[in-house]
């Protein structure tokens, strides 16, 4: 996964081509309690702890706008 943005301390994330191959989706939305694991202890996540499934970072932000 390659960091796209922060969005209200929501990580958007575009996966590699491995992991929409084995996932099926090609962004990955993780939670800013997530993010706090990043940053304080650099834990490193995956597709599978997304909470959203999403193909376009236009709808990543969307649907962080509207939680």
């Amino acid at each position: 996964m390659k960091r796209i943005k922060i969005l209200k301390k929501w990580g958007i994330y575009q996966n590699n081509k491995k992991e929409v191959e084995e996932y099926g989706f090609q962004i990955t939305v993780l939670h800013p309690n997530n993010m706090e694991c990043v940053a304080d202890s650099g834990n490193i996540f995956s597709p599978a702890d997304t909470d959203m499934e999403l193909d376009t970072i236009e709808d990543a932000e969307t649907w962080i706008k509207n939680y």
